[in-house]
Parts: structure tokens; C-alpha cells; sequence
């Protein structure tokens, strides 16, 4: 951005501009000529506003703004702050609470109407000055200065800013607020609100009178459109479940008397203000915030208003235009009899689980989880799932899901629960699984989600051989030489004799039994524990490859084509590893050349079978 002459900030053309930022310049240079309407003049510092001011802003819910116009120029928010401030009395004292003292009907009556909702002795809503006042009234603290500073704090959280208060515009506020001050007594005389009146109203006009930017407006709007985070800041603004009593209020209030009319042409939750402010959201996606402040009969800003039917028309945004449809939310099911863990077992396991990996089923998951979708993940679930059986749910392709699917996921869990099936969940969002943790009983989390799909697969087939195969399925088994794959089918004479050319390692937890780039000069039979391969990718990360169990050798490529280590092996508990060194192997060859042979063939054996699998899983995830 660069400065104009006027003191404004101007943004400097891109070569090539975003289309999004495009059809903004567009709507700009199209809305700009047209002066219909007229600036607010009952309060008389509004009335100085410059007719050709005009800012269209769109904040994305990942931080990006797109703006034209007089994005910078500040303004004061007046009625835009009304869904700000509800939020923090939602936060404060709960939506019930709130409720029995504000209602949420609309009233078709102008914004600053002298009409209450007399059966239920309360204003009719929050986006009305006489819901407004009682919504401030609401705010806690222990003195003004304490109240007027919470509100700062959450408008500063939205807007991801400090903002400031307009102190001629609040002293003009104050000085010409008749209507609000006589709405304020009749909601003390009824018992809507208690004293002191004179206090609530200062704490109204100053939220009125604070100061924004039209990119101010949008990041705010931003703020609601991401479930309360501030994209920028990543500081919670108002919790989730808030948001949407927030977002329901807005579209059926927010734009006073003209609300019904702007629902049905243009279908997004709004705010407007009589300075010419207006918040729009299309939650999950974006936020837009505008300014321009010449005003129709019912108080909008004209052009914003323009604006937003045009957007809304052109590219769909209404709320009720459609729903996501769940077509591809399943992007592939497969079984442990095809895919499974990277944990190296011994010859006896594979052969267990070859026979009930069919029992594992995984559901590879793509795409947001709303009601529709997770109906139809859990009703295959139910329909192809094994009676014995562990189901997967892998999210790492999952965005973001709603409350309503993480219900039917807790109410699918206790169903498989008392059925004896299991139901895990690898690599989903951590958002996802905050929300889970918060809704099920304590340990559900630590036993049934898992970081990645390699780790629950591992722990359904540790499931599978504790049942079926208890005597192989502990990690602290001890392997004899005799028993492990590399020396399957060895009579007990060749058994000793290899036995006579290896050493014996042990290693405690953590330390490195390979280290990358080392030579490859020694093949390691692991007898006890359990280890893992892994690579380091850079930047402090690294990635599991596979994990070891006793039984298995590994490093084998030393006696075939040495060269340098690929990758680091380091010890997840006390490993206790014989180890057969190229030397004393060429030595073997050199004097028991059948032997040699023997083990060698074994050796072929073992990667072929490891091929073979690995062949079988490239299949079924591509088919």
C-alpha cells in the first residue's frame, strides 16, 4: 500500500489481481456514482460524515482481506456493536439467562421503537436500541470503568486490535439521546433492567461511539464466520456454541425493519449502523464488512446494501441456497486383511492376522462432517462392519465438523460399545477432538484416538492377537534365536553354528541402534523389545516408517549391498538385539557356504513377503 494525498492509504494495483479482489474493484466503481439516500442527522456529529465515502471489505476465515475503497477510514460502529456485546453477555451469563432478560423475535418496527414485548416483560431482541440497552445493561463489573473496559477487551478480540471511542461523537450521543434515555426508564419502571439507568446508558452510547474501519467491520465479521476465532490473531473471541445465538439473532434482527426483505433477497446473518456500517457473514467462509454513509428511509447504508444483494445473487452466498451434499464424504473402505500396520512381526503374527485382519475396517474420510454426511459413514458403518470387529475412522482429510455429526459419532461409540466393537478414530483435527473430549467419559480420548492411521491400525491388530493369540501378542515376549523368521526352517546344528558368529546389544530406551548415513555393516535380529524406524524430514520433524518387534531382523541390505543407512532406528523400550557384522557373515560364507545359502535365502524371503505386501496395500488404496 501506498499514501495518497489526502492522508488515505491506497493500495497498489497487483499485475495480476485476485478475482475476488476484482469483482470488489468492480462492485466499487459500479456503486460509487450513486448518492441515493442521506448521512444520519439526529445525531448531529453523524451529519458530518462525506457522502462519497465508500469501503467494501471481504475477510476469508484463513486471515486473507480483500478491500477497495475507503477501507482505513474510521467511523463510528453505533449499531454494528450491538451483536458484539450480546456475545459477551452470552459468555457472561449464559444463553437462558440472557433469554429471560432480552428475546430474539423481530419486531417490524424501526430500530428505535418505544415497543416492548409486554407478555414476556422484556425487549423483543438485542438488535433493537431497547434489547441494546438491556444487553449493556446485562455487562458486569465492578465499576463502570471495569464494565466499559470489557467491552474494549471483546471488540479488541474481534477486530484483533485495540480500538478507540469517538469522545465528540459520544459527548453528541449523550447530549441528544432523549428516545434511548426515555426507552432506558420505561425498562426500569417495568423491571426490565435495574439501576443505575444513567450508567447503562453511558456504557450504550460509548460502545456506539467506538471507532472501526470498514476492514475492522470485516475481520469482525471474519470472526464469527470462524466459530469465534479471529483468523489473524487466533484469539477466541466468544465460544462457538455463542456464535450461532449470535448468527440466528443477526439474520432475523439485524437489519431493522428492512430484515425480512433482506433475507429473503440476500440470505446472509447482518448488522447495520446509522453511520453507515455493515457486518455480513456467510459462517465457515468469509466476513464482510462495509461503510458508506448515506442511508436509506429504514436506516441502511444504501450501497451496502446494494452491494451485498449483488454478491449475494451472483455467486450464491444465500444460507438457504443449498446444503453440502455427502456424495464423497467416504473416500475409500478397506480392511486389515489388505492394509496393515508398519509394525515388522514375525512369521506367526502375520499369519493370525491374515486370517482376521478382516475384522479391521477403515473408513477413509474426505471433506466437512455435517448431519447428512456422518448419517451416511455410520449407516455403511453398521452395514460392513465385522460383528467382531474394529472400525477406523481415518480424518486426516477432514475439515470441519458441526455439533449435530459429533453427536451421531458419540451415540455410534456406545452402540458399538455394547456391542463389543470398537470404533477409533486416526489423524482427525484437533479441534474435532477437543470437542469429543469434552462430551465423553475421561480416557476415551487417550484409548481410542489416535495421531496417525499407522498407530490404530497397530493397536486393533494388538487387539486381535491378545485375543486370539495371547502367548504371541505381548510387546515383552523374548524371542530365542531359534525362533526368529531369519532362521525359520534351520535344523538345531545350523541354529548353534550361526549362533557362534553373532554378538549380542541391548539398548535402553530412546538411544539409536541405526543411526542415518551410518554404514550399513551389521544385520540386527531383535530378541526383546520393540524399536522404531524413522526419518528425519528437516525442520525439527521426523516420520515413523515402521516399528520392530521381537522376531524380526532388520538392516538386512548390509549383507547384500552395504552402502550407508537410510534412516534412524532408535529403541521405544529396552531392546535386546543379536548382530551379525558383514565381516564374520563373509566369514560364514567362507567356511559354512550352505548355511550362507540358507540364510541368505531366508533373507530373500522375508523382503519378498514384505514386497509382496506392500504391493497388495498400493493396490487396494489406488483402486
Amino acid at each position: 500500500m501506498s499514501p495518497a494525498r489526502d492522508g488515505e492509504w491506497t493500495r497498489v494495483p497487483d499485475p495480476c489481481p485476485s478475482p475476488v479482489q476484482s469483482i470488489l474493484q468492480e462492485l466499487y466503481e459500479k456503486y460509487q456514482p450513486d448518492f441515493s439516500g442521506s448521512v444520519a442527522t439526529y445525531i448531529p456529529e453523524l451529519a458530518k460524515a462525506n457522502p462519497a465515502d465508500f469501503a467494501i471489505v471481504l475477510a476469508t476465515t484463513d486471515g486473507h482481506v480483500y478491500e477497495v475503497g475507503q477501507s482505513q477510514r474510521e467511523f463510528t460502529i453505533q449499531s454494528v456493536s450491538k451483536p458484539f456485546v450480546f456475545s459477551l453477555a452470552l459468555q457472561e451469563h449464559g444463553r437462558d439467562e440472557v433469554l429471560r432478560k432480552v428475546g430474539v423475535e423481530p419486531t417490524g418496527e424501526a430500530f428505535n421503537a418505544i415497543v416492548f414485548d409486554e407478555t414476556g416483560n422484556r425487549p423483543f431482541n438485542p438488535m433493537v436500541n431497547a434489547g441494546a440497552i438491556a444487553i449493556s445493561a446485562l455487562i458486569s463489573g465492578d465499576s463502570f470503568e471495569s464494565r466499559l473496559q470489557r467491552i474494549s477487551e471483546t471488540f479488541a478480540d474481534f477486530a484483533g486490535r485495540p480500538l478507540e471511542i469517538d469522545e465528540t461523537v459520544f459527548q453528541s450521543e449523550r447530549a441528544t439521546g432523549h428516545r434511548n434515555r426515555a426507552i432506558a426508564y420505561l425498562e426500569l419502571n417495568s423491571g426490565m433492567i435495574q439501576e443505575p439507568v444513567d450508567e447503562h446508558l453511558d456504557l450504550y452510547f460509548r460502545q456506539c461511539s467506538i471507532l472501526v474501519t470498514a476492514r475492522d467491520l470485516a475481520m469482525m465479521a471474519a470472526t464469527l464466520a470462524n466459530y469465534g476465532v479471529n483468523p489473524l490473531s487466533g484469539r477466541r473471541a466468544v465460544d462457538p456454541e455463542h456464535v450461532q445465538s449470535i448468527l440466528s439473532v443477526m439474520a432475523s434482527c439485524g437489519m431493522y425493519d428492512y430484515a425480512g426483505e433482506w433475507n429473503y433477497r440476500i440470505g446472509l446473518p447482518a448488522k447495520s449502523g446509522v453511520a453507515g456500517g455493515i457486518i455480513a457473514v456467510l459462517p465457515g467462509q468469509f466476513g464482510i464488512g462495509l461503510y458508506s454513509p448515506l442511508l436509506d428511509a429504514k436506516g441502511n447504508s444504501v450501497r451496502g446494501v446494494r452491494v451485498c444483494d449483488e454478491l449475494s445473487s451472483r455467486f450464491a452466498l444465500h444460507m438457504f441456497a443449498h446444503h453440502p451434499q455427502p456424495r464423497t464424504v467416504i473416500r475409500r473402505v478397506y480392511t486389515g486383511s489388505n492394509v496393515v500396520s508398519k509394525r515388522r512381526r514375525r512369521a506367526a503374527e502375520r499369519d493370525v492376522l491374515d486370517q482376521l485382519g478382516h475384522r479391521i475396517t477403515v473408513f477413509e474420510l474426505d471433506g466437512d462432517l455435517f448431519f447428512a454426511s456422518m448419517e451416511q459413514v455410520l449407516r455403511r458403518l453398521t452395514a460392513e462392519l465385522d460383528p467382531q470387529g474394529f472400525a477406523i475412522l481415518d480424518g486426516r482429510r477432514v475439515g470441519h465438523a458441526d455439533q449435530g455429526p459429533l453427536g451421531l459419532l458419540i451415540a455410534m461409540h456406545e452402540r458399538l460399545a455394547e456391542r463389543q466393537q470398537q470404533l477409533l478414530l486416526a489423524a482427525f483435527p484437533a479441534a474435532i477432538i477437543r470437542a469429543l473430549g469434552q462430551r465423553l467419559p475421561a480416557g476415551w480420548v487417550e484409548e481410542h484416538v489416535f495421531a496417525d492411521l499407522d498407530r490404530a491400525l497397530e493397536a486393533c491388530e494388538d487387539a486381535l492377537l491378545a485375543t486370539a493369540a495371547p502367548e504371541l501378542s505381548a510387546h515383552e515376549v523374548s524371542v530365542p534365536l531359534a525362533e526368529m523368521d531369519i532362521v525359520a526352517g534351520f535344523e538345531g546344528e545350523y541354529v548353534a553354528l550361526l549362533a557362534g558368529y553373532l554378538e549380542e546389544a541391548t539398548y535402553a530406551p530412546g538411544a539409536a541402534i541405526i543411526h542415518e548415513n551410518d554404514p550399513a555393516d551389521r544385520l540386527f535380529m531383535l530378541a526383546e523389545g520393540s524399536a522404531a524406524v524413522i526419518m528425519q524430514l528437516g525442520d525439527g520433524r521426523s516420520k515413523r516408517l515402521a516399528n520392530i518387534g521381537p522376531g524380526v531382523s532388520f538392516g538386512e541390505l548390509a549383507l547384500v549391498d552395504g552402502g550407508d543407512r537410510v534412516a534412524d532406528v532408535i529403541a521405544e523400550s529396552a531392546v535386546r538385539c543379536w548382530v551379525l557384522r558383514t565381516e564374520r557373515f563373509a566369514e560364514l560364507a567362507e567356511r559354512h557356504p550352505r548355511l550362507h545359502a540358507r540364510l541368505l535365502k531366508n533373507i530373500g524371503r522375508n523382503l519378498s513377503d514384505r514386497l509382496r505386501r506392500t504391493t497388495r496395500e498400493v493396490r487396494t488404496l489406488e483402486e
